[in-house]
Order: structure tokens, then sequence, then C-alpha cells
């Protein structure tokens, strides 16, 4: 097919990684502000501060499998893998719902800040029957069709203008809140809105539960609503397959990510809260930062616009990540056989996938005319959060299922269970976020009517579009071969047994593993007590009280690796040097034996056991490394 002969380009550096997570979320403080308060009321902070939980799990997962896995797609791709495609279907199309939305969602809200700066812009209106479109609807629609045009002629221009955006929106960002935490925050202020949970006020749009008082079902509802300012970080993953480098930029820029906004969700959320009533800010949901500047005394009127124009860029920045994110998620799913091929197009010259732009650009900006927030909010929450909780499922069963795959970025606080011999990694930050999200997203099922209806009709269209496709290919519905096939990791673990002579100096070891040995090896340090070719005359109490001060010794420097990041294990053996090496290789299904040596150009210059033991390695077709010894 003439479509493979073109490949997404990888033309995207690691700021624009970041930006393209940071864009994505960092605009969604500009809603979430006004939203959330509506419903939580004065204790909008401490449901900002709970969802933030969620995020750093979820930021921190793409963190680890995008450059494990670098394709477009992400969750579908790592669920694919590691479950099965029917659910990899399901997390796609929840995404896609997602990413839709953001379009959309934040389209309206760049038109909102812009109406703050042109109020004549709410005079403006279409009216078409049954159908009324204002102003905001008009100026949103307009905005995701610069987008779609910028998006077709190539990712390194549409990449360039997010960061552009971003840079000019996190140096307002950083002049509002030294502003504001110096002129107007009020502790007094703080702490006597901070224990309102949730508005007192009947709301229409929220599926009250009836074994909580109205407030509390407000807070919760502001609690799921508060998950949007977090939605969005899974850009990155879905322009891997277009970043340079992305084993190493992918994991900064994700770090980068969770920081930058945690800082700046946790900032804004208190700030506001110390600086305004909540009831205030509540009625302003179009442009809520806007209006808390503008209460700044001395500099407010003025600040105010210019709060408004990096909202705005913001805004605009997360709209085309939205674009950028439904292109390439929709286009990989058409990839692997999960939607129709006809999807994965890549244009010849601009090297991006035009169909699923033009189509899902054309649905976002539809979405747009209603300029309705709050529900397109509700929904955003729905189709990410199913995606969330199969991100995590998809890292706990990847950790177990290909746990010999190299992962150049590992989430940290892990634990190590043994399941029938063999040691298991599990990650405590997936667990947490796995529960989290799946909270989450049981209040937006019960809380959301809306969201609740609208949700799984759009799973159940997907649904049928998707058993209607698998049966035209004669594909099972719930396949696990596919993932296993298609789905390749960017690389492997490679088990080694490096050879440190017994009395060696370790940390010149150490050294020389740092030097010619990343982390994808697995690195198993052997020494062998050979009486015979050591020339050691000992008894044989002697001997083991040896083996027993080695193998201290290096267990510790295997401690140190760990440390550093490598996988790492010890063991020292007592007996003739080839046989015992012969047999830990065949023990532990090692890849390949290491030996360390002191090379001077071309040539050796150490002679040793060593030597020989190269020579009986090499005949029986064994795997050498040789290290070049540190000095």
């Amino acid at each position: 097919m003439g479509q493979k002969e073109f490949e997404l380009r990888r033309e995207i550096g690691w700021f624009g990684s970041f930006a393209m997570g940071y864009g994505d979320v960092g605009a969604d403080i500009f809603i979430a502000l006004g939203v959330v308060t509506l419903y939580a009321g004065g204790a909008s902070p401490i449901a900002f501060l709970v969802a933030a939980i969620a995020y750093v799990a979820i930021g921190l997962a793409y963190g680890e499998l995008a450059p494990a896995y670098p394709y477009a797609g992400g969750v579908h791709v790592y669920s694919l893998r590691g479950l099965n495609a029917l659910v990899s279907f399901v997390s796609g199309w929840a995404l896609m719902l997602d990413y839709v939305l953001c379009i959309s969602l934040f389209a309206v809200a760049s038109a909102g800040y812009l109406k703050f700066i042109f109020p004549t812009i709410g005079e403006m209106q279409i009216n078409l029957q049954i159908l009324h479109i204002s102003g905001i609807g008009i100026i949103a629609a307009f905005l995701v069709a610069l987008l779609i045009i910028l998006n077709y002629i190539g990712v390194k221009y549409s990449s360039g203008f997010i960061s552009m955006l971003v840079i000019v929106g996190l140096l307002i960002q950083g002049l509002i809140l030294v502003s504001g935490y110096l002129l107007k925050f009020d502790l007094n202020t703080f702490f006597k809105q901070i224990n309102i949970f949730g508005n007192p006020t009947h709301i229409e749009e929220v599926g009250y539960l009836p074994f909580f008082d109205v407030s509390t079902n407000n807070f919760l509802y502001g609690l799921t609503l508060a998950m949007s300012s977090f939605i969005g970080i899974e850009s990155i993953a879905q322009a891997a397959e277009e970043t340079k480098r992305p084993y190493k930029w992918i994991p900064r820029a994700a770090k980068l990510s969770v920081i930058t906004v945690l800082a700046s969700v946790i900032s804004f959320s208190f700030l506001t809260t110390g600086s305004l009533s909540w009831e205030k800010l509540a009625e302003s949901i179009e442009n809520p930062v806007a209006v808390m500047v503008r209460n700044y005394p001395v500099v407010g009127s003025y600040f105010a616009p210019l709060v408004a124009v990096a909202a705005f860029v913001l805004c605009l920045a997360s709209s085309n990540t939205g674009v950028i994110g439904a292109s390439r998620l929709v286009a990989s799913m058409g990839k692997f056989q999960l939607l129709p091929s006809w999807l994965y197009k890549i244009h010849p010259s601009f090297r991006t996938p035009t169909r699923t732009l033009l189509l899902f650009g054309l649905i976002g900006l539809i979405l747009c005319i209603p300029g309705d927030i709050p529900f397109l909010a509700s929904l955003y929450n729905f189709g990410a959060l199913l995606g969330y909780i199969v991100l995590m499922l998809s890292l706990i069963t990847l950790r177990i299922k290909d746990s010999n795959v190299y992962r150049p970025w590992k989430m940290p606080l892990n634990i190590i269970l043994n399941i029938k011999g063999k040691n298991i990694e599990i990650s405590i930050l997936a667990i947490i976020g796995l529960i989290s999200t799946t909270i989450l997203w049981i209040l937006v099922i019960l809380l959301h009517p809306a969201a609740r209806v609208a949700g799984f009709l759009w799973l159940g269209v997907g649904l049928c579009v998707y058993t209607l496709y698998r049966k035209s290919i004669n594909r099972p519905i719930v396949d696990k071969k596919t993932g296993t096939q298609l789905v390749i990791p960017q690389a492997y673990k490679m088990h080694a047994l490096l050879l440190v002579r017994p009395l060696e100096e370790l940390e010149t070891v150490k050294k020389s593993i740092l030097e010619n040995l990343d982390t994808r090896f697995v690195i198993r340090l052997l020494s062998v007590i050979d009486p015979y070719k050591f020339g050691i005359k000992a008894t044989v109490e002697e001997l083991e009280h040896i083996k027993e001060q080695t193998q201290k010794e290096l267990e510790i420097l295997a401690q140190e690796l760990r440390s550093l990041g490598y996988e790492a294990y010890s063991s020292v053996i007592i007996g003739e040097l080839l046989k015992s090496v012969e047999v830990e290789a065949i023990k532990n299904h090692v890849d390949a034996v290491a030996i360390i040596k002191r090379i001077a150009e071309k040539a050796s210059i150490e002679k040793g056991p060593e030597d020989e033991l190269l020579q009986q390695l090499l005949k029986k077709k064994i795997i050498t490394i040789i290290v070049k010894r540190s000095i």
C-alpha cells in the first residue's frame, strides 16, 4: 500500500515535547478555576489538591511508557500490547472523545478571554431558526479552522506555534502570581473560605446522591471537574513518533510538565481563594483569572487585559494539542487495525495524518458552536478518566509481561514481589493512580447525568463500529496477539554476567561499568575464586572466609549500581573459572559475558586468566563483551 511509504517525521525537540504536555494542561486552570469554584465553593483548592494525586501518577506513567514504546497513540498502544485489542480500542475511543472535546472546550475558552478584551464579541450572534450561535461560538469555530490549516502543513510549525504560546503564557502567569501574592493575597480571607465545602445552592445539572447533602454533592461534583485542570499530558505520548531522541526527551518533558503544572494549579487555586470571594469567582466561568486580576490594587486595571491575552494564547495552545492528539490517535488506531486503515493516511510532503486532521478537526469545530463550557468539561472528564484507568492497568501489566523491556526511565516508589520464583516490580504510584482515577470516574458517572448518557452513548457507538470493522477483516474482537506482533518495544534489556577478579579494586569496577554500560544492561557481578588459576593455597575454611568477604563487597557495589538505576545482582563461587562462568551464564539465562580489561588503542596491554577464558568462550560461541577498564 502506498501509505506505508510515508511515516511521521521526527521534528519535535525536548522543549517542543514539554510545550505539548504543558500547553494541553497548563491552560486548563484558566477554565477550571471558575467552573470548579462554582461547585466546590471556597474549598476548591482542596479539590485541586486531591485531583493532583492522580495527575502525578498519570504524568509519570507516560514518562515511563512513552519512551519504551515510542508510538503515536499513547495508552491505546500500551493496552494493545499489555492487555488486548478490545481494551485498546475502548481506551483509544474514550481518549478520542477527550481530544475532540479539548479542541472545542479550549477554543471556546480562548474566545471567552478574547471577549474580555473585545466586549463587542458578546454582541455577535447568528440565528438560524432553531439554532442560535453566540459570538463566542463563532470566534471559537474560526480559531479551530485556523488550527486545522496550521496542523495540515506540518507538526514542525504546529509544535513551534505551541512553544511560542507556552513561553508567552508562562511569563505572564509568573507575573500574575508574583503580583497577586504580593498585592492581594490575604491569609484571613483564605482560611475563611477554605472551610466552605461546596456550593450550598441546588444546581440543575448535578445528579445529587441521596446520602449526601447539597453542599457535599456539589463539592464532589467540583472535585471531578478539578481533574479537568490536569488532563492533557498524554499529548507528549501522542507525539512520541515525531519526537527526536524519545528515550531521553520524553521523560524529561513529562517530569517537567508535572512539576510546572502542579506549581501553576496549586498556586492559582490558593491565590484566588485568598484574593476574591468564591461567589464572585463562580460567576466568571468564562474568564475567572482575568476577573481575579482586575481586583488587584493599583495594577489590576492594567494587568487584566494582559492576563486575558495569556489565557487566550494558552487555551489556544491547548486547543491545538487537541487537534494534534486526535489526529495522531485515530491514525494510530487505523494503523493497528482497530479502525479502518483508510484513516492512516500520511501526506507525502507534509508528513501529517491529513484525513484524521480534517475529519476530527471538523467535529471539534462543530462542538464549539454551542459554547457550553460546563457540559464540555463534564464530557472531557468522562473520556480522559476512563483512558487513565486503562493506562494504569497497562503499566502494571507491562511491568510483569515485559519485564525484560528496557525502560529509559521508571516511575519512583516501587516494591519487588517474588511471584512463582520471579521478581516482579510493582509501582506504588501506579496503584495509587489506578484507585484515584477509578474513584473519580465513578463519581463522574454518578454525579454527571448528561455526561453519563453522552459518554456511554459514545462508547456504544464506538463498540458497534469496532465490532463491524473487526468482523469485516476477519479479526477477533478480543485479540491478544496483535499487540505482541505489531507493538515492538524500543529496546530490550541485555543480561550481562560481569566477571570481577577476587580482591579487585571495586571503585575501578564501578567506574568501568558507568563509562561503558548503560542501564539497559542487567548486570550480574560474578567473582570466581579458583584455587588453581589464582594460586591460592588455602584450606576450605580460609576459602570460605575469602568468599564471604568478597560477597559482602560485591553486594555493596550492586547496591550502589541499583541506586544509580541499574538492575544489579552479585554472586561469588569457589571453583574452576571457565566451568563456573558457564554454569552461572546458563543458570541465569545471560545474553553475554563481560570481561574488564585494560586496552591501549586496539591492542590489549593486560594479560591474565581472562585471556584464556575469552578464547574458550569464543570457541563455545558465547557472546563476550570487553569492557574498557577505567584508569
